[in-house]
């Protein structure tokens, strides 16, 4: 039973890890991105990591693959991003 609730927990932070980028902006001109990295730049490194973790220490089989690798590849992403946004606009 407990398996589930950590397979849950971690498809619930790849949802929150992927909204963002599939939902960029709602109706009233709300930026979800904007709102999350406010918070702190490294949210969505956080949350894929926890995802991952948490996939690891879940329910076995299939569901296990499919939540490590959605979280890998999302953790990538924000991890590509947060490295150029850090070091790669830099002025000299």
């Amino acid at each position: 039973m407990l398996k589930k609730v950590f397979s849950v927990l971690s498809a619930f932070c790849f949802i929150l890890l992927i909204l963002p980028l599939v939902l960029p902006y709602s109706p009233d001109g709300f930026d979800l991105l904007e709102a999350i990295l406010n918070i702190t730049v490294f949210l969505p490194v956080i949350l894929g990591v926890a995802g991952i973790v948490l996939a690891l220490i879940g329910m076995k089989g299939q569901v296990k693959l499919y939540l490590v690798l959605f979280n890998a590849f999302g953790l990538g992403f924000y991890l590509l991003a947060t490295f150029m946004g850090l070091f790669g606009f830099k002025e000299r």
